[in-house]
This record gives C-alpha cells, structure tokens and sequence, in this order.
C-alpha cells in the first residue's frame, strides 16, 4: 500500500514518478470529435464502396481495365482526398483544443502547482473551486461548504453537499464552496470513462442539412441494393455478356448514390471549423459551423458580454446609522471567511483599505455559498451572519423601507448595487430567518465593451434576434442594455415569468427583449420556450448558472475564461472571451451552408436525372443508356471539379435561401425534365443510327456535358435565357466553357478507350435543339413553379 500524502504538501515527484511507472496517471484520452479510424471507416468503407470496389474486382477479373481506371478514378479520389483533407483540419484543429485546454492545480512537494489532465496521477492532491469541473474520481479531503452537481452522473439537478470522506466523481461539477480532494481513479477507471452514456462525450449531432443529405443517402442504398439483383437479372436473361451486365451495374450504382456529395459536406465543415478558428473560435462540434448559419436568436448575458467582466466597487453606502469603519471591518471579515471570492467578493475586498489583523476574526461555524437561485451568500458567525446579495432578496422592505427604496433608485440609475446585512438568527434550509439590520449598499461598476455596438449591429444586419438574459436587477440590466445600443421594447423580470402559464410564458420569450432576476432554470425555460415557438437558438455563456441553458440551446456559445464545466458543455468557445469575433464567425457558417447547398444541388440533378433516365429506358427495353467510361469521365469534369472549387471558396455560388425550394425543387424540376429529354434523344439517336448502342450513348454523354455546363452555370446565378448574366459572371462563363470543353475533348481523341463515336451533323443539330428546348423549359417550369406546387400538394396531410 503506497503512502498516502497530506493535504498540506500532495504528493512529492518521487512519488509522482512511481505512480507514472506503474501506469497509474490519467493519460486516457476520451474521444471529443470523430477518430482518425472513423475518418477512415466513413470515407473507404462505408457500403457504397464495399459495393463499388466489389464490382471494380470483378471488372478487372474480366480485364476490362479501362473502365476500372476510369469508373474507379473519380470515387478514389473522392474518398482519398476528403480523407486526407478532414485528418489535416482534425490536426489543425485538435492543436488549437490543446492550446486552449486549461492546466488543473495539484499540490505537489507542498507548492500548488498546473499540471495537463493527462499528468495527474492517482493520490494526487487537488483543490475544487466553483465551476471547476472534475476529470478524475477522488476522496474529499476538506470541505467548507461544498456543494457539488452530479446531474451529469444521476439526473439529478439538486445540489449535493459534500464534507470531509465523502466521495466525488468525474463528471460532476463544483457550483458553490471549496474543498480538497485526494485522487482516487484516474484514466479508464474514473467514472467519466466507463460510464457508456457519459464517456462518448463526442456524439455526431447532424445538422439539419446533413440529416437531409443523409435521409437521401440511406433511401438510394435501400433502392440501390433493392434494383441491383433486378439489372442483374434482366441481363442475364436477355443474355448479355456478364461484363456488360457488371459494367450497367457499375454505371446504376455510381449514379444512384451521392458519396461525393457526403464527403464535400464533411469537407465543407471541417473547413469552415477551420476558417472560423482564425477568429479566435474554437469549433468543438464540426457541426456547429452550419448551426451557426441556422440561428435566429441569441440569448446572453450582460455580464461578460455587453461589458468587460472586470468589477470594481465605486461606493459603498452606510445604511440605518452604521459608520463607514465598522462596514468595513465587517466586510473584511465576511471577505475574509470566504471558502471562495467570486469577482464580486474580490472586488469589495480590493476596495477595502488595508489595516493591520488584530486576530480578533471570530470563528466561522458555516457558509452558505452565493449561487444564482438565491442570489445572496452568507457566513454564519457564532454570535451574528453576514449576508451579502440582491437588495430584493436580502432587505426587508416592510422593515427597512427607506434602504429598500435607495437601492431601487440606485439600480434605476443602472448601477449594480448589492445590499450586505447582518442578522442574529442564521439561515435555516437555506432561508434567510427574521428580519436583516442592513448595513450598506455597494455599488459595482463594469464597463461596457467599446466594441459592443458594432458587434450588436452585425447581429442585426444578418437577421439575429438579440435577447438580454441576466440575473441582476432590471434597472440595471435595462439601463446596461440601453447604453450598449440595444432598443428595450418588452422586458420581463424571473418572478413575471414563473407566474405565467406556458403559452403566456412563450409569447414572453418571444416578445422580450430583456429578462432580469433569472435564476438558471428559467433561463432554459426561456431557451425552450424559444425552441418551440421555431426558433433556432443559440446561447453564449459563461458561469456555472449558464450550464442548464447553454445545454438547452441549439448552439451553445461558452467563454474562454469562464467556467470549464460551461466550456464542456459548448459547441464553440471564444477564445479571446468576446462577442466581436462572432458575426465573423457566423457570416462564415452561412458561407460554409451556402457551399453545402450547392455542391448539394451539383450531385444531386447528377444522380436524379442519371436514376430517372436509367429507368425510362429500361421501360423501353432499350440498352443500358450509357458506360461506365463515359458516365464516370463526363461526370468527373462537370460535377467533381466545380463542387470541389465550391467546397474550397474558390467559386462563390449564388445565394440560396431554402432547401426545399432552391435545392429540392430544382433537382426534382430540373432532374425530371432532363431524365425525359435524355431519354428521347437517346431513343432518337438509337433508331436513326440503325439501333446503333455506341452511337447513341456518344449523344448522351456529350448531352450530360452540355447539361453538367447549364447546371454549373444554375448554381452560380447564370441563367443562358438571361444573357446579360453570362457577361455579369465573365469568369464562371469561361470557367464552365472551359471545363465542358477539355471533358468533351477526351473522348474526340481516345474514341476507343470511351467507345465514343463521334456524332453525325444532323445528331448535332438534334442534340442542340433537344439541350435549347431543355434550357427554355427549365427556365419556365422553375420560375412558374405549377408542377412542382402540386407535387408537394399531393403529400400535404
């Protein structure tokens, strides 16, 4: 049995250094985004793979190696390069988490000293203050009233008391008190590791755009493994080669399944998370870059955010008669009995004039810690309790009406003012008992931020609702506000909101601008309320009251210097602890959405006009309407180079603002009529050509170029029936001429690697007049929208 230290020294770094050798150290790294396997599980071996490159082995079985090359190129390096890419931005990003990770205090050879989390060792000794969040299991050493949050472990929200020989677990959080703890498990043994529920603190959260990408993924594997056996049978009972039966599924399953649109989503964010780093925000999710773009309301407080968080006291007021000394020497020694000095309490005791201890500091019996839900803290003195707080909650006003009445004149001044008291019965279940002598009102200064108005205004111009959520008095929560260039047109106070019924309580979220004297339960409920009323919130915050909340919300926004606990719980963390760097970053996560949008409307008209085709024909009984070759080639250089120019900002596609109706219509739109289009010209080229397959699939394949060109030019704002456009965006103008035009040279050059032949004058002239009569009837039916208004009539309930 090792020796167990003393809380007044810790361990000594002998010890440390047997511990580490005996693997007794906490260096066990709990999964906070996706793992380098999973990268690698998602991008190579995900089913549309598995299946693909089991159709590629065949292929080259057969010694077909051309349409492995070709069929192959474009989906390997669509799966290598987005692995690669994400690993590089995991790097990047896993860096800068290391860098804003926090060292925790150990006493270790009688000093306190930091250490990195993976560095604590087992029977290390360490010291727990509010908002402290522990990372290893450990024995309470000395305790002085601490209270602890295990809801993380239990459910439970209620305070747990803790004392001397009681244990604490990884997990739980320090909302009030101070104490000492002796380390008991670390690494894989603590609690927060085995728990299932809690050790995956990493989850894959989608974001709406994701769960659509990802519902469309999982219905064409589902119609991919269902049609597979039914090409594959009807092959083999018209008795086609088995090679060209592989070769038709090859072409069915590329077209069908958008992975290249999976992995530019993933590429698109994990960029975005990287961009956004360079404001001086940390993305913990990847997919809080596009929630960001999401948001609709912002919830914050004032503390910290309209202001700088640095308090100072400006005055302290004698009340009922007492004289300035003796408020000061009973504020030295409320100060001084403190387990903890929050900023307030350090605050007053930097104001207080220093005076030489007489020793005469009476014995503290108890200390009721200061938290949000009561708003005020007491110490507990054999002969009397100092209470310090919110002047509502600590003078009585029936008592004391005159001190009750400056304190409202004070804050309505907007001037944050405490009351400090002293009464002879002490608080009972956390109760203030029979009526406080109050002694002095405090007032506190905290300076607004020079920036602040700036800031504000950006969250305006880009459609955010801004919503003041504070625990101080309204007044001065109003008066704060007002000064930082917010308009105040409905504010509420917590004692308003609890009265009310739900609905009441929603249309107040709403409606409100501001909302004082919020304890933290009502903060989320207040989030909630939003939440059900559409809204997509998001929640900056930075104390242990802000966690219920910051949980609540869509997008939680913690910062740096705050509470580690508020900092687990958030999606970004702001490193430099301001809001200025936010409408930065949330400019930049519509940016990323709107790349998302695209690249997604890029695959797929691909895979819907592709599918749809591929279905017309096989109504028809004619042969498979395209190759392999040709199918993987056109489609490399008109879809897979212009999204991965989108995914990587090099083009700026135009705006979009819906899913549903600029992504989702126009596939389903444009898809349709091109799918029809195809298929008649196919047909056409088929027969004219004397039942010709490869002439036929030549007209397709340079058709789907010239529809490849028109869909490009769609996403970004050329329109071919509006020409002015196509001189308005020069660049993509040549841009996409370019592409189609070096994509259509290949098969001119190596007819024999594509089976291309090249196309008669008149199959010219009727491919350009089916591709002219395909842009005019696209234009029309997009604009009118008739067709598609009734599609989506007939699933309305």
């Amino acid at each position: 049995m090792p020796p167990q230290p003393t809380a007044s020294t810790g361990l000594t770094q002998a010890e440390v250094a047997q511990r580490v050798q005996r693997g007794e150290t906490n260096a066990f790294k709990a999964r906070v985004g996706r793992s380098y396997w999973q990268i690698f599980r998602d991008n190579v071996l995900n089913v549309f793979n598995i299946v693909f490159f089991t159709l590629m082995v065949v292929v080259i079985y057969l010694q077909d190696y051309s349409t492995a090359v070709f069929a192959g190129f474009s989906v390997v390096t669509n799966s290598i390069l987005g692995m690669f890419q994400e690993i590089s931005a995991k790097r990047q990003l896993d860096k800068l988490a290391a860098l804003a990770a926090k060292d925790v205090l150990v006493w270790r050879d009688g000093k306190l000293v930091g250490v990195p989390i993976p560095g604590i060792v087992k029977d290390d000794v360490m010291p727990i203050e509010p908002g402290d969040r522990l990372v290893v299991d450990g024995l309470i050493l000395e305790s002085d009233s601490l209270e602890m949050d295990e809801s993380q472990l239990t459910g439970e929200s209620d305070a747990v008391f803790k004392e001397a020989g009681h244990e604490v677990h990884s997990g739980s959080f320090c909302i009030a008190g101070t104490g000492l703890m002796r380390v008991t498990k670390v690494g894989k043994d603590s609690t927060i590791n085995n728990l299932s529920t809690i050790a995956k603190i990493y989850k894959n959260v989608l974001t709406p755009t994701q769960k659509r990408i990802s519902a469309l993924v999982q219905v064409a594997l589902i119609i991919m493994l269902i049609v597979m056996p039914m090409l594959a049978i009807a092959g083999y009972l018209t008795q086609l080669p088995i090679l060209e039966i592989v070769r038709s599924l090859v072409v069915f399953v590329s077209s069908i399944v958008p992975q290249g649109l999976v992995l530019t989503t993933i590429l698109s964010l994990t960029i975005g998370a990287v961009t956004i780093s360079r404001f001086q925000t940390l993305i913990q999710r990847v997919n809080a870059v596009e929630s960001m773009a999401n948001v609709t309301v912002l919830c914050f407080d004032k503390t910290g955010t309209l202001t700088r968080n640095i308090l100072t006291v400006t005055e302290i007021i004698p009340l009922n008669g007492h004289t300035a000394e003796a408020i000061q020497a009973d504020l030295r020694t409320y100060t001084g009995s403190l387990s903890y000095k929050n900023r307030t309490a350090g605050a007053i005791a930097e104001f207080l004039p220093a005076v030489t201890s007489n020793g005469s500091t009476p014995t503290k019996l108890k200390e009721i810690p200061f938290n949000s839900s009561r708003k005020w803290g007491a110490v507990v003195f054999p002969e009397h309790t100092f209470v310090l707080g919110a002047p509502e909650r600590v003078i009585d006003s029936r008592a004391f009406p005159e001190a009750a009445r400056h304190a409202e004149a004070l804050a309505a001044q907007g001037l944050r003012v405490l009351a400090f008291a002293r009464t002879q019965q002490p608080p009972v279940d956390g109760q203030l008992t029979g009526a406080a002598d109050a002694q002095a009102l405090i007032i506190l200064n905290d300076q607004i931020r020079p920036d602040i108005q700036d800031t504000l205004n950006s969250f305006r111009q880009q459609n955010v609702a801004l919503k003041v959520i504070s625990g101080d008095n309204l007044e001065t929560v109003k008066s704060i506000a007002t000064a930082s260039g917010l308009v105040i047109n409905h504010a509420y106070t917590g004692d308003e909101l609890n009265q009310m019924s739900d609905p009441e309580l929603e249309s107040a979220a709403v409606n409100g601008d501001l909302f004082a004297r919020i304890e933290p339960d009502t903060k989320r409920r207040i989030i909630a309320a939003l939440k059900r009323q559409g809204h997509y919130v998001a929640m900056v915050g930075d104390g242990v009251n802000d966690v219920p909340a910051l949980k609540e919300a869509h997008l939680a926004i913690a910062m740096n210097d705050g509470a580690q606990i508020s900092k687990d719980v958030a999606e970004i963390v702001l490193l430099n602890n301001a809001m200025s760097t936010l409408p930065k970053a949330f400019e930049e996560g519509r940016t990323i959405t709107q790349t998302i949008f695209s690249t997604t409307k890029l695959f797929l008209v691909k895979n819907f006009y592709n599918i749809v085709l591929i279905f017309f024909i096989g109504f028809m009984g004619l042969p498979f309407p395209t190759s392999p070759i040709q199918i993987s080639w056109i489609t490399f250089g008109t879809v897979n180079i212009p999204a991965t120019l989108i995914a990587f900002k090099i083009i700026r596609p135009k705006f979009l603002a819906e899913f549903r109706r600029d992504v989702l219509e126009y596939v389903i739109t444009c898809g349709t009529i091109s799918a029809v289009n195809l298929a008649v010209m196919y047909a056409v080229v088929y027969y004219a050509t004397d039942m010709n397959v490869f002439a036929a699939r030549s007209a397709v394949t340079l058709f789907i170029a010239f529809l490849g060109t028109m869909i490009f030019w769609h996403i970004c704002g050329i329109e071919l029936m509006e020409p002015r456009t196509l001189l308005q965006n020069s660049r993509i103008t040549l841009l996409g001429i370019a592409l189609t035009g070096i994509t259509m040279l290949a098969p001119f050059l190596l007819p024999q690697w594509f089976d291309f032949i090249p196309p008669t004058p008149l199959i010219w002239a009727l491919m350009i007049s089916i591709f002219l009569f395909t842009v005019v009837t696209v234009h029309v039916v997009t604009r009118s929208r008739y067709l598609i208004l009734q599609f989506w009539e007939v699933f309305k309930p």
